[in-house]
Parts: structure tokens; sequence; C-alpha cells
């Protein structure tokens, strides 16, 4: 048997305990913070009959094919570099970005379609929204909230 005591060893597991939390620590501050889970945002891509529009908005591109990008929304790493995109005759629900501009902190929301650039605005910052874009370059944005009509 070694000559470890009963106190060497408590001392010993007690260092390797800090040593790891101050290793684990270190890590998670210098790797990217996990963005919090956006519930609303799951349930209305899982389920988009639980809710229902509070505004909308329309606009027109030029019906070219082209893609769509709103350049001011939340985006997946799935999604395209520039924001989140579309092609004629789809939709999409997304989270509008709050945080780009004191625009987008307004309600506001960008977007581009080929060589076009607009922006539209809704009520409230941060919105969870609903695009579909026609075949024919018009676009229909609609705000979501929960569905709690009796």
């Amino acid at each position: 048997m070694s000559d470890l005591s009963r106190r060497d060893a408590v001392k010993l597991v007690a260092g390797l305990g800090f040593g790891m939390g101050a290793l684990s620590t270190r890590d998670a501050a210098g790797a990217e913070p996990a963005q919090p889970e956006d519930k609303m945002l799951q349930a209305a891509l899982e389920n988009p009959s639980r809710f229902m529009f509070t505004a909308q908005r329309t606009f027109k591109t030029t019906p070219s094919g082209y893609r769509l990008i709103f350049t001011s929304a939340l985006r997946k790493p799935t999604d395209h570099p520039e924001g989140v995109s579309m092609l004629p005759a789809s939709m999409r629900i997304f989270r509008a970005n709050a945080d780009q501009d004191e625009f987008t902190r307004k309600g506001g929301l960008y977007w581009k379609c080929d060589k076009e650039a607009g922006q539209i605005q809704f009520r409230n910052p941060g919105e969870l929204i609903m695009v579909i874009y026609d075949q024919d370059g018009t676009v229909n944005c609609y705000s979501l909230f929960y569905d709690v009509r009796c």
C-alpha cells in the first residue's frame, strides 16, 4: 500500500475537482454562448395552425425568380449566410432580429432580392414572422401570435 493518508487523498480529490471546474469554466467562456431555445418559434414551425395573424405587410418584388433574403432575421446555422432565404412559391417562419440597429429595435425588417432592397415595419421588435413569397413577386408578411380565442 502507499503512504497516502486519508487527509492527503481528500486534498488531492478536492484539488482535482477545483482544477476541472476551472478548466470547464474557461472552456465555456471561450466558446460561443448557446442561444436560448425559442419555444414559440419551435411551436410555430411544428404546428402553425396554433397561431393567428396579428398584422400583415405586403410588398412586391420583380417576378424574376430570384432568391428573397431577409437580412434582419435571426438565422439558424443551416440558413443562407446573409440571412433567411426564400425561393419563389415558398413559405418561411422565422424570428425578426431586434438587435441589428435602431430600425430593427422599432420592429423593422430588412429584405433584398437581387438588386432590389427594402424594409417593412411591424409594431413590435423581434416578432415571429411568417412570409409567403408568391411566384408573381408578391410577398405577404404576417406577424404571428398564439391563437388564444375560444
